[in-house]
């Protein structure tokens, strides 16, 4: 009889859970998860016999689960209670920071993408950089668990310099920590903040002969949760502080279409604030500076130089930045057709050890 109220009070919440599901429209996207959620899959007899559209049904209820982000919330903390420190490749460390694994991470990725880089260069002329960007467990190594495996990212960058011109990051990253008023990564996100990004401003301008500009001025946004967050979202973890620059004057084009400043008002004031730089990451956008020197730039990038390009643009009349990951057309003829001065490829590191975008970009 001792039982009787515990099984009544667990039929009464999935009673509940039911008549919610029934009754809440579905959501459309998971700002904890950061994704897609998926809607109620179209019926066919088709799918019904080969299972298919019975799995798509179990997958829409999980997903349209009341009380969802709650449930897989609480379920990840008591995980932790019970010792687990890692979960879909994202590592608990010290302090509340959040880690990538590392140690899948491939070398021969790094070479194929750094040599396409340097046959770039042999095509159009152009002097070609990369700006590799390294992990935050390469710049923290000391909030990481001890057993935790990792990458050794120096061999990684020694590796592409052998391949093409590599700008140095890693050192400047490890020695401006030590002085840093401001963590150089987030901790629930594997993007680097504004103070990251300009060390890695001023380590392109002493590679490309660029004279720094003071540092700009910047907008806090608070209750930033990132990328690592989605996939190991303990409750107990406190949200980042998101950091944009204001740089006035500066025009954003994308696919054709000015946007209204540099920042997207609606990301920004979501859970994922990084995608609102520069409106995310496309397959081509440009950034126009008139007060710059009338000179051009063309990047070749992932999300990591969205932090990077506005600083950058102080130098330049026109950035032209293309992410490789989405980008389709002739990059030889892109870079050509931009009457660029010279060639800049912003890219993470985990980006270039475990995918070829780079390397896979047509006309190389």
């Amino acid at each position: 009889m001792r039982k009787a109220p515990v099984f009544c009070a667990v039929m009464a919440l999935l009673l509940a859970i039911a008549i919610g599901g029934a009754l809440l429209p579905d959501r459309e996207k998971s700002e904890l998860e950061n994704r897609v959620l998926s809607s109620f899959p179209a019926f066919s007899w088709a799918g019904f016999q080969d299972g298919r559209w019975t799995d798509d049904l179990e997958t829409y209820a999980a997903d349209q689960l009341p009380l969802r982000d709650a449930f897989v919330s609480v379920y990840m903390a008591s995980q932790a209670a019970l010792g687990k420190r890692t979960t879909e490749g994202v590592i608990l460390g010290k302090d509340g920071r959040l880690f990538d694994r590392t140690d899948g991470w491939k070398v021969r990725n790094v070479e194929r993408n750094a040599a396409t880089l340097q046959e770039l260069a042999e095509k159009t002329g152009l002097p070609v950089y990369l700006l590799a960007v390294p992990s935050a467990a390469a710049v923290y190594p000391e909030a990481l668990p001890a057993w935790v495996p990792v990458a050794d990212e120096e061999a990684l960058l020694a590796a592409a310099g052998e391949k093409a011109a590599v700008i140095p990051l890693l050192s400047a990253l490890t020695a401006a920590k030590e002085s840093a008023a401001d963590s150089l990564y987030y901790r629930t996100d594997h993007h680097w903040t504004a103070a990251g990004a300009r060390v890695g401003y001023l380590a392109v301008c002493e590679a490309m002969g660029l004279e720094p500009l003071k540092e700009e001025a910047y907008q806090d946004y608070p209750g930033f949760f990132g990328s690592y967050y989605a996939r190991f979202p303990l409750p107990w973890l406190q949200g980042d502080v998101f950091r944009s620059p204001l740089e006035d004057g500066l025009k954003l084009a994308v696919a054709g279409e000015e946007k209204n400043g540099i920042l997207d008002g609606d990301a920004v004031a979501g859970r994922d604030k990084y995608a609102a730089l520069l409106y995310g990451n496309h397959p081509m956008m440009e950034l126009y500076n008139d007060q710059a020197p009338d000179q051009t730039l063309f990047v070749i990038k992932d999300s990591y130089a969205n932090a990077l390009l506005p600083a950058l643009s102080r130098h330049y009349r026109r950035i032209v930045a293309v992410d490789a990951r989405y980008f389709t057309r002739d990059i030889v003829e892109a870079v050509k057709n931009s009457e660029g001065d010279a060639v800049l490829c912003v890219y993470g590191l985990n980006g270039l050890s475990t995918g070829r975008a780079i390397a896979l970009l047509p006309g190389l």
